[in-house]
């Protein structure tokens, strides 16, 4: 099956929007571990579990696609959907379970996020969707803070050393996707970067 604009309830049978939909519905459910759990240990293990079973899935959505040829405009959306949920909320996670690993940088933190809401509204606003990046910036900052955030809870200390570099990851690409927006007529959400 190509890749087609038109969306099918019959996709959903896929087995990488399948993927996708799991990870939809993981998303949410990480506020069991995270502030519902009394058991702490249990806690943390669960959420790291569930964390690192999101990541997989993300990743091999994608690649399921392509490999059997299911790349379908629904799987495009539930996959940037499950982005645009999972990453800002890695915040939470973090100030739930490590917050001195970003001591001194929250209010950095929350700059970051309003970036992005302001990018997500900039291209709702210009284009009437919320483009989904895909360049080289987007894809390391997501692969960065996904790591980051298990290095988080398995060795604060040394996250907390690596924290200030994040930030700088984190802002460079965000300046990049909404420098793109503001500057172009159109949009290509696989653009490589600012300069293609």
């Amino acid at each position: 099956m190509g890749h087609s604009d038109k969306i099918s309830l019959s996709d959903l049978k896929t087995i990488p929007n399948i993927l996708s939909i799991s990870r939809l519905i993981l998303i949410p459910a990480m506020i069991i571990p995270a502030f519902v759990m009394a058991d702490e240990p249990q806690a943390r293990m669960t959420f790291l579990a569930m964390f690192i079973v999101i990541g997989i899935t993300d990743k091999l959505d994608g690649v399921l696609a392509r490999y059997l040829n299911q790349t379908t405009a629904l799987g495009a959306k539930l996959d940037t959907i499950a982005d645009m949920v999972f990453y800002p909320l890695i915040a939470l996670w973090l100030y739930r379970f490590e917050s001195q690993v970003a001591d001194g940088w929250w209010l950095w933190i929350f700059i970051l996020l309003a970036l992005f809401f302001i990018k997500m509204g900039v291209g709702k606003i210009k284009f009437g969707y919320i483009p989904a990046f895909h360049t080289i910036g987007a894809k390391t900052f997501s692969a960065a803070l996904y790591f980051f955030m298990i290095l988080a809870m398995l060795y604060p200390e040394t996250a907390a050393k690596l924290f200030p570099v994040m930030c700088v990851i984190g802002y460079a690409n965000q300046l990049e996707e909404t420098y793109i927006l503001f500057t172009r007529d159109s949009v290509d959400e696989n653009i490589r970067s600012v300069f293609s």
